[in-house]
């Protein structure tokens, strides 16, 4: 049942090690990708075809260079039969209400979820 592209976007080596780790142990998971930053995912993203192009990502939105929000006015930009079928879930330690509204503000973003990522099932998000 493992069909799942995920792509992990974290500045944070030590938290995309864990998730990855987290993500490994689900069943609907069966590719895992990890970017260190919002510029290194982008590109990825827009050498991506249908094949390759994530069904998920976790998008942490406190990074230096292109932040979180950044990336995200560059990926609604991507072509729509790509991205309509992928789910972003903002991934970050920030509990911050002006950031959760931020996230709440893009359609393309289906939640914003707290760190750890091992907190919330994978099975209910997919």
């Amino acid at each position: 049942m493992g069909s799942k592209r995920v792509l992990l976007i974290d500045d944070s080596e030590i938290d995309n090690y864990i998730n990855k780790a987290v993500l490994s142990k689900s069943e609907l998971v069966s590719d895992i990708i990890t970017k260190t930053s919002g510029a290194d995912a982008l590109k990825y993203l827009e050498n991506a075809n249908e094949n390759s192009f994530p069904d998920i990502i976790f998008l942490d939105i406190r990074m230096p260079g292109m932040d979180g929000f950044e990336f995200m006015e560059h990926y609604i930009k991507l072509p729509e039969n790509l991205t309509e079928q992928c789910k972003v879930f903002v991934l970050s330690s920030s509990i911050d209400p002006i950031d959760i509204e931020r996230s709440n503000s893009y359609k393309e973003i289906e939640k914003h979820l707290t760190k750890p990522l091992a907190h919330h099932s994978i099975e209910k998000l997919v």
